[in-house]
């Protein structure tokens, strides 16, 4: 399973939400097997740009680390509205 979660930031937080985003991203790498990716929208929309954090292969207790490094890296500051997190089977694992 992957997951996909994307949020909207205000373009002049963006060197800190890089920062922010790579301690995170170092944390999962160093704990974890999942392989990581962050994606940005191509332009920004109302002074926000649109940002997408992918993980690779979660395993089952992923949704827990991941929310206590969200919260060490202190994510919920930079963002404006929700956090959105979904997660997609590759067609290959599919039932």
């Amino acid at each position: 399973m992957n997951r996909y979660i994307y949020y909207r930031v205000p373009v002049e937080q963006t060197p800190v939400l890089l920062q922010r985003v790579g301690f995170m991203f170092s944390q999962v790498q160093a704990r974890t097997s999942v392989r990581c990716e962050l994606a940005q929208r191509t332009q920004p929309e109302r002074g926000l740009h649109t940002w997408m954090e992918i993980y690779h292969d979660v395993p089952e207790s992923f949704a827990e680390l991941l929310s206590v490094l969200e919260a060490e890296a202190n994510l919920a500051g930079l963002i404006v509205g929700a956090r959105h997190v979904d997660d997609f089977l590759p067609v290959n694992e599919l039932p």
